[in-house]
């Protein structure tokens, strides 16, 4: 089982790295965007969430989809969505050719984030499954970033011309997704779909060959709209927990390579670096350590409490240096400066590695949907979240330039340090812990409570 674990991990893992890649580099490439093309700020910002709105469509088909007929029909169909959006991006003409190739991405990754995280879950054992999806994804995306951010430095340092460049940068997104096709396409029908679904499906004797033991087999008779209205509430409460959690992360991942980078007087691709090697990379090795011993929702609490603090100590110092002991003229026109910069990079840096602790390797990997619902609405309801959260997060992003140039850098860090406040409670007091359990086990203990 093992074996088919890692297999499913690394596979679903190459299109997650390929999510990050096309998602940051967009972040990166979009300076160089403006020497080809003109655009306002809202556009921009309708450009930058192109592909989230993409996702927020394309998720709820291919959810129902897997759950009428299966995951492994429609894995791999992902990919080549991105692969061709991504590779439409370099080719466009104007600005609404290069908006139509994001929605096409999107509709790419919207699909890869139902179907992925559902894959991972159905295949992983209940002691390791939380350490799986983590290096699945939160992992996997964090390295895509820093990949697209080392394709911008190798075009910068072979003198691309900015026309050229974003080119580069956003076409090269589409050679990891093409490079996990093949592979895609044969894998077996998850376990638990095959278990619970369709017990007569072709691949259960592959399955049962590769774990070295007869497959259980349980036939789930329960209607698709009863389980689904049954699991209303996690639903509702897994989507709005990841809806909060990418009101900022995603944000901060877009427009903080260029805002938040150039607030502490990097570049966006030092940014990338430092966040990745010195807060993100650490963070997410300590969840994967501590996700199947101490819980999710500990590590989650933990996580979102560091960001609440340092989110809020770095809006002060975007406030008024002088809380801090520094001089007024440390802050010069929304950027920090001397000693203020180097605080200031300490606090975002810390916020970074306590949410890499928890909500982002967690939450952003997608984990608390599928653990919470049965097997029949699984990809459905991870469909509803992504949905709910992408359209969401697109209209933020949208939106941030225009409230970042009239509230300033400051209070949009300190409503997102709100935020983090908010998700703590709903943790708290509505999502259970899943740590060490089985999938349908999970889900019958839920509803006896309920």
């Amino acid at each position: 089982m093992a074996s088919l674990t890692w297999r499913n991990v690394i596979v679903s893992g190459m299109g997650v790295l390929t999510d990050g890649y096309n998602l940051y580099s967009i972040s990166l490439s979009s300076f160089f965007i403006s020497s080809s093309f003109t655009f306002t700020g809202a556009e921009l910002g309708l450009l930058v969430a192109g592909s989230y709105f993409g996702a927020a469509i394309a998720a709820l088909i291919f959810g129902l989809l897997a759950d009428k007929i299966g995951r492994k029909r429609i894995y791999g169909v992902d990919v080549l969505v991105m692969a061709l959006g991504a590779g439409l991006q370099a080719f466009s003409q104007s600005y609404s050719e290069l908006l139509l190739a994001r929605l096409i991405l999107g509709i790419g990754i919207g699909a890869d984030y139902v179907l992925s995280p559902v894959i991972v879950a159905e295949n992983a054992g209940e002691k390791n499954r939380g350490k799986m999806m983590i290096i699945t994804f939160a992992v996997m995306w964090g390295l895509g970033a820093v990949l697209a951010a080392f394709v911008e430095q190798m075009g910068l340092m072979a003198h691309l011309s900015p026309s050229l460049l974003w080119r580069v940068v956003l076409g090269v997104g589409a050679i990891p997704a093409i490079s996990v096709f093949v592979m895609r396409r044969k894998i077996y029908e998850t376990m638990m779909f095959v278990s619970r679904i369709n017990p007569e499906h072709e691949d259960v004797k592959k399955i049962e060959n590769e774990i070295g033991k007869p497959l259980p087999k349980a036939r789930d008779h329960t209607p698709f709209l009863k389980r689904l209205s049954s699991s209303a509430v996690l639903i509702i409460a897994a989507s709005i927990l990841w809806l909060l959690y990418d009101m900022y992360s995603s944000t901060f991942a877009i427009f903080g390579p260029i805002t938040i980078a150039s607030n502490l007087g990097l570049s966006p691709i030092e940014f990338t670096y430092v966040a990745q090697f010195l807060a993100g990379i650490p963070g997410q090795i300590i969840c994967i350590f501590l996700v199947d011993r101490m819980g999710r929702k500990p590590l989650i609490v933990m996580g979102y409490a560091g960001v609440a603090i340092w989110l809020f100590a770095y809006s002060l110092l975007l406030s008024d240096p002088r809380i801090f002991g520094l001089p007024e003229t440390q802050l010069s026109v929304s950027k920090l400066v001397g000693e203020a910069a180097i605080l200031g990079f300490s606090f975002y840096m810390l916020n970074y590695f306590f949410s890499a602790i928890g909500p982002a390797s967690i939450i952003g990997s997608a984990m608390v949907t599928p653990e919470l619902v049965p097997t029949k609405v699984r990809a459905t309801s991870q469909a509803i979240s992504v949905s709910v959260d992408r359209l969401a997060t697109a209209l933020n992003i949208t939106a941030f330039p225009l409230l970042l140039s009239h509230y300033g850098l400051g209070a949009m860090v300190g409503f997102y340090s709100g935020i983090a406040l908010i998700s703590t409670l709903i943790t708290l007091f509505v999502i259970p812990e899943t740590k060490g359990r089985e999938l349908e086990r999970i889900v019958k203990e839920g509803h006896a409570q309920q």
